[in-house]
């Protein structure tokens, strides 16, 4: 596969009376964009607002970071398989994306119905709490989107979302027949033989057995969340939206996927440093022990079949997701191959270990830092001037601990101090936090 990314840059957003993109400035028809999502009749309000860096404001509540993205030549379309978009495999010819930007998805809407998983993530666009995530230096336009109340979760979750995809679509029409300024070509090209062989093995949760449902919403392999055995991805598919968020975490979202710097730099120095093999994406909350081995075992032996002598593994979950991963790494190593944990730790109250089940076979692990705010000391985010969104926000788990005691439960106005969420997460190594023993 080969596929040439065209990145048009932007540095500011405004409203007019065209979609267009020139130098930089990406001018939005506000009327026409929002004419669009509201052909969907499950739409019942929407409305776009304009967040810049260092502006104080605060988006809420977040449950998806889109960067616009259209494919221009080759099969498919950007972010395939998900709320009905085309199947086809992509990861072809050429696709041009709006870099410095996000489409940022804010509503309502919960994951599912099953409860615990609540949409938690705020961004802001200015202070100590937004510096911690890469959206503060985006140019977000922000759709304020809301379905039909009478809709059940997943039906709402599918209008939702399809509306957030269709503003990034109506955005990337604006560029589809420009010249990018920017141009760069991913192939998987013949390298040295003596290189040694890399896989990523990209550990990706599913909602299925907390929501009961096999199409829950949630971070999407060609629009299915289910659980299933290990897939093969080429990293173009990646690159063309085939994995894609978002779920739970401000680190779980499309635009994290898309910018992955650990995925990216593995791709980047393929025939340099290594013959960088591709992904394996494998789903993580399996129910019983059985299956996370089976899990586990499938992913090493896909991995040693591809010829893997080294794998670099991340995940994006918490709590019992963590088995099938360390369990995933135990079996590579037994297999031979080499392998480099991306994780972020828990605090070790009471002498626990800081990871749920620590194996031997892990013994080159790079830690993102604690996953708890509160661990992290992270201090509220300060009162904004504007607010993005919902006027109100319940602050939920993890806030009765630390610096936020007592707080738990609690209805706040959403432009006072806030808790920052309960989890801080950096899946893929985009912050400069970290941990050492």
């Amino acid at each position: 596969m080969r596929l040439e990314m065209g990145t048009f840059p932007v540095t500011d957003i405004a409203f007019g009376r065209t979609t267009r993109y020139d130098a930089g400035r990406l001018t939005v028809d506000r009327d026409a964009v929002l004419a669009a999502v509201r052909q969907d009749s499950r739409i019942a309000s929407a409305e776009l607002e304009i967040a810049r860096p260092g502006e104080s404001a605060r988006i809420w509540p977040v449950r998806d970071v889109i960067e616009p993205r259209i494919k221009v030549e080759g099969v498919g379309v950007c972010y395939p398989g998900i709320c009905g978009r085309e199947i086809a495999t992509v990861g072809e010819g050429r696709t041009h994306r709006l870099a410095g930007m996000g489409v940022v998805e804010v509503s309502s809407v919960n994951w599912h119905d099953a409860g615990g998983d609540f949409v938690e993530t705020y961004l802001d666009m200015s202070g100590p709490y937004g510096e911690m995530y890469p959206y503060q230096k985006l140019v977000n336009l922000c759709l304020v989107v809301e379905p039909d109340s009478t809709l059940n979760e997943e039906v709402k979750n599918y209008a939702v979302h399809k509306a957030a995809l269709t503003v990034s679509d109506q955005l990337g029409e604006a560029v589809r027949s420009l010249t990018p300024p920017e141009r760069e070509v991913f192939e998987l090209t013949p390298v040295d033989p003596s290189l040694p062989r890399v896989v990523y093995i990209w550990c990706v949760h599913s909602p299925q057995a907390m929501s009961g449902s096999p199409t829950a919403f949630c971070t999407a392999t060609y629009g299915l969340t289910q659980l299933t055995p290990p897939w093969y991805l080429h990293p173009n598919e990646i690159l063309d939206g085939a994995l894609t968020g978002p779920y739970r975490t401000a680190f779980a979202m499309s635009w994290t996927v898309a910018n992955n710097p650990l995925f990216l730099d593995l791709y980047r120095r393929h025939g340099r440093d290594w013959n960088f093999l591709g992904v394996i994406s494998l789903r993580t909350e399996w129910t019983t022990q059985t299956e996370k081995q089976l899990m586990a075992n499938q992913t090493a032996k896909l991995a040693k079949q591809l010829g893997a002598q080294g794998a670099v593994v991340t995940w994006d979950a918490g709590g019992n997701e963590f088995i099938e991963v360390v369990r995933s790494i135990q079996a590579c190593e037994r297999l031979g191959i080499k392998t480099v944990f991306l994780t972020s730790e828990d605090d070790a109250t009471d002498g626990a270990p800081t990871m749920l089940e620590p194996l031997p076979e892990a013994d080159a692990i790079v830690s993102t830092s604690f996953f708890k705010n509160v661990t992290l000391a992270v201090p509220e985010a300060p009162a904004v001037s504007r607010v993005i969104g919902l006027p109100t926000k319940i602050v939920r788990r993890g806030s009765t601990i630390g610096l936020h005691g007592g707080v738990d439960g609690a209805t706040l106005p959403t432009s006072g101090p806030l808790p920052p969420p309960w989890r801080y997460d950096d899946h893929y190594g985009f912050g400069s936090l970290s941990c050492r023993e």
